[in-house]
């Protein structure tokens, strides 16, 4: 009886194994053929609809490391290039130089440059914004475009403190396409950005990387506000625009950190926040003070000019017949406050005067002597010489 039993048992796990493997091929062919016969609903695959470029998640996607589909990455650079290349030109400053000659006069010769610029639109006006280098003391300034055309452009104003300058097209088509300014305050670090230019020539160069890193950087030996970044930046780059996915303008590329001159990964653009606030200034000539030179006040410095205080800034030079210099301010006066603010920086002051417009009035609190004055200055325009 036992092994009877003992027989049966077997035979039952057999015939229970042969009809597991009988029934998992059974199933697997029914699954296969009713996938391609359609017996069975099978999703199907979407490919990706092209969606208007959302510049915050693709931020978020490189800034928190998020997984991010190639697919949308690439079409968002391709789209904002796309976008922008037909608002950069390529800048060509020619100047006469005349050789120095020790025994005989050598005959002059033509210097030319290539940099790069990019057209906004200011006043129903279409203008181009570069870097005060690219256009250097320039005789002539040729702009071209990525369509092709050719005009020639004028200087409006050119500020080498900032290396920010504003040229006007001379008879250029009115097919020419501005740009749209961003807001840097909003920049964030790891952001994808694109920089188009014409890096040794080669017009109409686009390259892509991120914001490595936003704040002061100490370059050409002053300390500056940047936006760095490692998106190739090489000679003839300058002037061109630094942009974000949806096309804004961010900053002006302008500078970067490299002993040999060609792109290491540290390129710097500056913030187009702060170019905003130099165009108007450029572009109305105003508001100025005629404020030449001015340095931050000091112990060594007060002792030095036999200063009552060694606080605020110390008036180096003002201009001739300037609004600061019919108010009276004098070249000794320390200027303690601007509109009831102290004021203890040079580029401070600047900023705060131009944050007013032509024809406001500001208020300087100035020590002469042992004395306190409230100055009124009216702000005025730029008369030809300056800037």
């Amino acid at each position: 009886m036992a092994r009877g039993k003992g027989l049966s048992m077997l035979a039952v796990v057999v015939i229970a194994l042969l009809s597991g493997i009988a029934g998992g091929s059974i199933a697997t062919y029914v699954v296969m053929n009713s996938t391609t016969q359609g017996t069975l609903p099978s999703p199907q695959p979407t490919s990706p609809q092209p969606q208007p470029v959302k510049v915050i998640s693709e931020d978020d996607a490189v800034i928190q490391a998020q997984p991010v589909k190639v697919i949308s990455e690439d079409d968002a650079v391709i789209q904002a290039a796309q976008k922008v290349s037909h608002g950069v030109v390529k800048i060509i400053s020619t100047r006469l130089v005349e050789p120095p000659g020790f025994f005989f006069r050598l005959p002059p010769y033509e210097e030319t440059g290539v940099g790069s610029g990019f057209v906004f639109e200011y006043g129903g006006k279409k203008l181009i914004l570069t870097n005060t280098h690219v256009i250097g003391g320039a005789d002539r300034l040729v702009v071209k475009t990525v369509d092709g055309d050719q005009f020639e452009a004028k200087k409006l104003g050119a500020d080498p403190a900032n290396d920010i300058a504003v040229i006007e097209p001379v008879d250029a088509p009115r097919t020419l396409v501005a740009l749209p300014l961003g807001n840097s305050a909003e920049v964030r670090v790891g952001q994808k950005v694109i920089a188009v230019g014409n890096p040794f020539d080669f017009e109409n160069t686009v390259t892509a990387g991120i914001v490595s890193a936003k704040g002061p950087r100490e370059i050409r030996d002053k300390k500056r506000e940047v936006i760095q970044t490692d998106a190739a930046i090489n000679t003839g780059n300058s002037g061109g625009p630094l942009v974000d996915l949806g096309g804004n303008v961010i900053g002006i590329n302008f500078a970067i950190f490299s002993p040999t001159k060609t792109n290491l990964g540290i390129g710097f653009a500056i913030p187009i926040n702060q170019a905003k606030e130099m165009m108007y200034f450029l572009v109305n000539r105003g508001p100025w003070v005629g404020l030449l030179n001015v340095l931050k006040n000091s112990q060594g410095l007060a002792r030095y000019l036999q200063l009552q205080t060694d606080k605020g800034l110390v008036v180096i030079a003002v201009a001739d017949g300037s609004p600061v210099a019919r108010a009276g301010i004098e070249p000794g006066d320390v200027i303690l406050q601007i509109d009831g603010q102290t004021v203890t920086d040079p580029d401070e002051l600047q900023k705060r005067i131009r944050s007013h417009k032509i024809g406001d009035i500001i208020e300087l609190t100035v020590q002469r002597g042992g004395q306190l004055q409230q100055i009124q200055v009216k702000a005025g325009t730029i008369p030809k010489g300056y800037y």
